[in-house]
């Protein structure tokens, strides 16, 4: 286990220390391959409750140091189940309104497939650091199995101040949201955000095998100026515009383990196939995002052994190719799961094409990782990612 540097360590549930009133700093580290949320939820001593969690969790939020809670959470790290010198930090810097605080940790990981958990397996525990600089540690050691940790309460009620008391008990999530204030706002059916290029999570593999269906929708606004000539003749110079929205088209490259390779989109009318080879359909073509739903590609899951990377992208066949005005984001449906949401952002204007996000088969499901590259057409994300299709230009009737 990783060395705890603190002038005290509360080992023990139940064991307390007071705290300075003014600012607290409370630091969550581990090392698994986990993925686990810092928490803090509350009671004001005139009744309200609240907390501060991940805005990738539906209505979360991460809070606000100026003003009202006076708790602000750093960062979600550890997204995808990363192992390493993970680390979450929140911030208090006003305890007068608090009759309690208390600090908990999720692990998402399981929590969201429905698994428990062993906390003390993690190498994990929380420092506080108080104004004066004295730190305490509570260790996150409990071997009780379930999916929420809830490891110290600060208690301000007494008119002594605030003391820090050692919870360190494992519930499962109903109790948890039943027994801890606040915590009824917490909804594990909520979108998980890949942020940064890189950012990457395994996806929920099913009881009978594979992943099973997943959608892979499109979405962006509307507003842009068309080119009347087309994707590929707009790349070699041509064309001239005229009025409407922009048509942004969702595609995917994909390779079969069987070493079978292709692309599937509306350019050429390759709309694919959900059950039989390559078991990845689009939906159908919409020209100008004026559909509430965008674009949807499906991806048959239950087919995990025939597939060995999926790279979706985007691509502008008619207007400005203008991203930053597209405002384009793809969300990653899979029943059961949480939404996956890759936002086309770091955008860069004047090229056409956009790698969003890679599947890769691992094991007996599907790693999904952030990629957001700009490219000037198929070609260029075709040797980007060493496909090694054969491209000729096409059109859309």
């Amino acid at each position: 286990m990783a060395e705890i540097k603190s002038k005290i360590v509360l080992k023990t549930k139940g064991e307390e220390a007071y705290l300075s009133l003014k600012q607290l700093k409370v630091t969550l580290k581990w090392s698994a391959a986990v993925d686990l949320d810092l928490m803090a939820f509350y009671k004001t001593k005139d009744g309200r409750v609240g907390g501060v969690f991940s805005d990738n969790y539906a209505g979360g939020s991460m809070g606000n140091l100026n003003v009202f809670p006076y708790i602000a959470l750093s960062a979600d790290a550890g997204v995808g189940a990363k192992g390493g010198d993970n680390e979450e930090e929140i911030r208090i810097t006003r305890l007068d309104d608090m009759a309690e605080v208390y600090i908990c940790t999720i692990n998402f990981t399981d929590a969201s497939r429905d698994k428990t958990s062993t906390f003390s397996s993690y190498d994990g525990h929380v420092q506080i650091i108080d104004d004066k600089g004295e730190s305490i540690a509570v260790p996150l050691n409990s071997t009780q199995p379930g999916t929420v940790a809830v490891i110290a309460r600060i208690d301000n009620s007494g008119f002594m101040g605030a003391k820090l008391v050692n919870e360190n008990h494992v519930i499962d999530m109903p109790t948890f949201q039943s027994a801890i204030p606040g915590a009824s706002l917490l909804k594990l059916s909520s979108k998980i955000v890949l942020k940064s290029k890189g950012d990457s999570i395994q996806l929920k593999t099913k009881s009978g095998g594979g992943v099973g269906e997943l959608m892979v929708n499109l979405n962006w606004s509307q507003g842009q100026t068309k080119q009347a000539s087309g994707f590929f003749s707009k790349l070699m110079g041509g064309g001239g515009s005229s009025g409407g929205g922009i048509d942004l088209d969702l595609g995917c490259l994909y390779e079969l383990s069987n070493g079978q390779k292709g692309a599937i989109q509306p350019l050429g009318k390759s709309f694919g196939s959900f059950d039989r080879l390559p078991y990845i359909l689009h939906c159908g073509d919409d020209r100008t995002g004026a559909w509430a739903e965008g674009e949807n590609l499906r991806i048959n899951g239950a087919h995990i052994n025939d597939f060995k990377r999926i790279l979706v992208y985007s691509y502008i066949y008619e207007g400005v190719a203008n991203w930053s005005q597209a405002n384009g984001v793809v969300t990653i449906k899979q029943p059961g799961s949480a939404d996956i949401v890759v936002h086309l952002d770091n955008t860069q204007d004047g090229s056409p094409m956009c790698g969003i996000a890679l599947f890769e088969r691992s094991g007996d499901t599907l790693k999904v990782t952030k990629v957001v590259q700009y490219v000037k057409g198929h070609e260029a994300l075709d040797s980007a990612y060493h496909w090694g299709l054969k491209w000729v230009e096409g059109r859309k009737d």
